[in-house]
């Protein structure tokens, strides 16, 4: 059995098993026998291409995930856990909620004093704040998707708040949003780098 034999046999093996499939459960989502899994497993044979993809759509990897050494480790160091992103997630709200709680703390004090009717600019600049929020915990996180998504929000919501605030300045600034053009251009155009420098 040669090196590249034993790596896939090896990496088939260790996805049954992280699957918690038993040889014969795994041979029959494939409408194969057990003894032909044994074999892929063991090193003795090596599935052919079309049995390849079908493995790699069942456990949601790449074709090249069978012949890279210890491929799982590498697997399971990148996929976060459904609890742990629940927790995650979950940790991301209630720091937005806790920014919300604030803003409509400062509005209900701001609307009893004499400067009322400007009160509900704390609220606008509460959009930006959260999206602040979401960006540190995704960039923490490594949600790499979610991270350009609220990078964005945070651009042009950053912007409109300012907007806004210069208004009741009595300033117009409507040309204050061409800043976003270049910055919405430069979160994308960095979010390729770092995806290439990977």
């Amino acid at each position: 059995m040669d090196h590249t034999e034993q790596i896939v046999a090896q990496n088939l093996t260790d996805l049954r098993k992280w699957k918690g499939w038993t040889q014969a459960e795994l041979a029959e989502k494939l409408n194969y026998s057990d003894k032909s899994v044994s074999k892929w497993e063991r090193g003795d044979a090596l599935p052919d291409l079309k049995v390849l993809m079908q493995l790699a759509e069942l456990y949601g990897v790449s074709l090249d995930f069978f012949v890279t050494e210890n491929a799982l480790a590498e697997h399971e160091q990148f996929e976060t856990p459904k609890n742990e992103l629940g927790f995650r997630i979950g940790v991301e709200l209630l720091a937005v909620c806790v920014v919300w709680l604030i803003s409509v703390s400062l509005f209900i004090l701001g609307s009893t004093n004499l400067q009322a009717a400007n009160a509900w600019i704390v609220l606008i600049w509460a959009v930006p704040a959260s999206a602040f929020v979401m960006v540190f915990f995704s960039i923490r996180w490594k949600f790499r998707i979610c991270a350009i998504v609220f990078q964005s929000i945070l651009c042009w919501t950053l912007l409109t708040a300012v907007f806004l605030q210069m208004l009741l300045l009595h300033f117009n600034l409507w040309h204050i949003y061409l800043i976003g053009i270049p910055a919405q251009a430069a979160i994308i155009l960095w979010a390729q780098i770092r995806k290439t420098r990977r």
